[in-house]
């Protein structure tokens, strides 16, 4: 019998646009100042949406970009969405098109959640890594917004070697933001990250170990995306039989602008396009993704770690650098130093 995670997926990311008016420096969609079109349209979207709605226990929808805020039928999108009762959440950049009035335009369409990006404690490192003067604050004063509407506040932070030393003035920082949750991305070099951003797998080691640490003071949700073997170090020196973390093609897929279907948003690898086939066909049956749950295809350290059930590595990160999507990651300390 086939593990749930490969018949329905737990959350779905659909980047709605690549359009940005930022030009972050670890911007995994490479973003641009102008729309795709190619893009889908709400038309072709309605197909999918249905799809999804028909899961027994349909996955949360995320929706992000680029900057979702780009789409003048955004409302219409969420509307479809709510219509179905999908589960919803919205991941903008914080630019002058997000408002207060937005926000709650959001809560009456059921959006459940935001996700803002914090990747710096102070105004001088965050807008830096944006790239963007006056992000910092328009940060704070929407994560403020977002909880005074009654919706749920996630912070995502980006880590990188440009971010590492400040992350625990962000989590301080997200302790006072009352959030519901604080999702910490180990940047894996692809789009405009390059391995000069990437940290190596002792750093990572180190991170995670205080992310763990840091997790235990704080009564909301800590998750890590990027870096699996969180769970090995969450769990201690023995693997246990609790459910794996989310991962590429496995609880997790990713819908593009255009409609591509991906095991993740940051493994630039196609598995089928949602024009064309059903989504729930393409995540169940696509070669890739079936692949992708065959623990047994892993290779070298990977392939033989007692973690490999609860954790796989990050195929982002292997294929990233190996061009392998099977390959060890470079960026497990026990892959590395060929801990078994």
């Amino acid at each position: 019998m086939q593990p749930a995670a490969s018949i329905s997926p737990h959350v779905v990311t659909w980047e709605l646009t690549r359009a940005c008016a930022l030009h972050c420096r670890h911007c995994r969609a490479k973003a641009v100042r102008q729309r795709d079109r190619l893009e889908l349209s709400l038309t072709e979207m309605g197909p999918v949406l249905d799809d999804l709605a028909s899961y027994d226990g349909p996955p949360v929808l995320v929706f992000t970009g680029g900057d979702p805020l780009e789409r003048e039928d955004l409302p219409e999108i969420l509307e479809a969405a709510a219509i179905r009762e999908l589960r919803t959440a919205m991941a903008p950049s914080v630019t002058p098109r997000l408002t207060l009035d937005v926000l709650k335009t959001w809560r009456d369409l059921k959006v459940g959640s935001v996700a803002l990006s914090l990747d710096g404690a102070t105004p001088k490192s965050h807008d830096g890594f944006r790239q963007s003067p006056g992000t910092f604050i328009k940060t704070m004063e929407m994560a403020r917004a977002v909880v005074s509407q009654g919706m749920r506040l996630q912070v995502n932070t980006s880590v990188g070697t440009y971010t590492k030393e400040e992350l625990p003035a962000i989590g301080r920082l997200v302790k006072a933001l009352g959030v519901s949750s604080w999702e910490i991305f180990v940047v894996v070099p692809t789009g405009r990250a390059g391995l000069g951003e990437a940290l190596t797998a002792p750093q990572i080691e180190d991170i995670l170990r205080w992310i763990a640490e840091y997790s235990q003071t704080v009564a909301f949700r800590v998750t890590v995306v990027g870096a699996p073997q969180y769970r090995r170090v969450l769990d201690g020196t023995s693997p246990t039989s609790r459910r794996p973390p989310l991962r590429e093609g496995r609880g997790f897929a990713f819908i593009d602008h255009q409609g591509f279907v991906y095991p993740s948003g940051y493994l630039p690898l196609k598995a089928g396009n949602v024009r064309r086939l059903g989504f729930q066909a393409i995540y169940r049956e696509a070669p890739l993704m079936a692949d992708l749950r065959d623990a047994s295809l892993l290779k070298g350290p990977c392939g033989r770690c007692a973690w490999t059930l609860l954790c796989g590595g990050s195929r982002a990160r292997a294929y990233a650098v190996t061009q392998d999507v099977f390959a060890s990651d470079p960026g497990c300390l026990y892959a590395v130093e060929g801990v078994q």
